[in-house]
């Protein structure tokens, strides 16, 4: 799996904005969920859900029309969090002082073996122990 690379939960949430506030992060991302080898795990399939079905968007989604993207993107391979993971999160935590949600992204993925995460929310180009986040609506990317 040395081609495999992680989504984080914003590629998503990006991917299904139609006439959303950034357009050109919302095809960054439709290209990006087009490759081979992603990967995404049960706890991103879990903040989609509570990300585009939250009141605090401008238009959530239905309860109906987010199991149907939840559908699709269980086609994909999708990781469980396990105990591993989370005890992994937990190490990245203290070493690097980052959120647990974010790290247990991070420790997901390297236990899937994905040497790449895609995502906003963590600093671009940085190595976690293994996994280096890239940021595809930067610049640089």
């Amino acid at each position: 799996m040395a081609d495999s690379f992680f989504l984080d939960t914003n590629i998503l949430v990006y991917a299904i904005e139609v006439n959303g506030p950034d357009p050109d992060k919302s095809e960054s991302a439709r290209q990006l969920i087009q490759q081979a080898g992603l990967i995404i795990s049960t706890q991103v399939l879990g903040e989609f859900y509570s990300a585009v079905t939250s009141h605090r968007r401008k238009s959530p989604l239905t309860h109906e029309e987010a199991v149907a993207w939840i559908q699709l993107w269980k086609r994909w391979k999708t990781r469980q969090v396990t105990l591993a993971a989370v005890d992994l999160a937990l190490e990245f935590v203290a070493r690097f002082k980052i959120a647990y949600y974010d790290a247990l992204i991070l420790a997901t993925a390297r236990l899937a073996d994905c040497k790449n995460v895609y995502s906003e929310d963590l600093n671009p180009r940085q190595e976690y122990s293994g996994v280096r986040v890239l940021n595809p609506f930067a610049p640089d990317a």
